[in-house]
């Protein structure tokens, strides 16, 4: 299996940038643990605010990392051109989580759709800088792209 993920990350945001390092390495995890070494993985790194990204792009996952404390940042996600990826939405969010971090994750999910994403191929999440819970996560989007292929 040959995968490409997206990850654009609020480089504005240090939460955002641990948070996007650990789910980067639980993604790493995941593919060998579930391919035994079969499963090529390519990250393209990017930022959330200014993407720099090629038309029509052949991500299969698309991540955004946000951070609960920079809002304006849902205002920079955007759709992909060309074939749909599944798309991870992740709230970066401290040990004590602001009582607003599902609204504004709610407010991501639904600026996705305005692009015509279905909700159906947004997997959103509340995420700690912490290795275990961003591998569940990880874990849990490549268990959802077997099945989205």
């Amino acid at each position: 299996m040959e995968t490409t993920v997206n990850m654009l990350v609020d480089y504005e945001g240090t939460l955002a940038r641990r948070v996007a390092g650990d789910l980067w390495s639980g993604l790493s995890r995941a593919a060998l643990d579930s391919g035994a070494g079969k499963t090529k993985m390519t990250a393209l790194w990017d930022s959330l605010r200014s993407p720099a990204e090629p038309e029509g792009s052949e991500a299969s996952v698309r991540i955004f990392v946000m951070e609960q404390d920079l809002p304006d940042a849902v205002d920079s996600l955007t759709a992909l051109r060309g074939p749909e990826p599944l798309y991870g939405l992740v709230l970066a969010v401290p040990d004590a989580p602001s009582p607003l971090a599902g609204s504004l994750l709610y407010q991501g999910v639904e600026r996705l759709k305005e692009f015509g994403i279905r909700a159906g191929n947004i997997e959103p999440a509340l995420l700690r800088a912490s290795a275990e819970e961003c591998g569940r996560y990880a874990s849990q989007l490549l268990g959802r792209l077997k099945t989205y292929r």
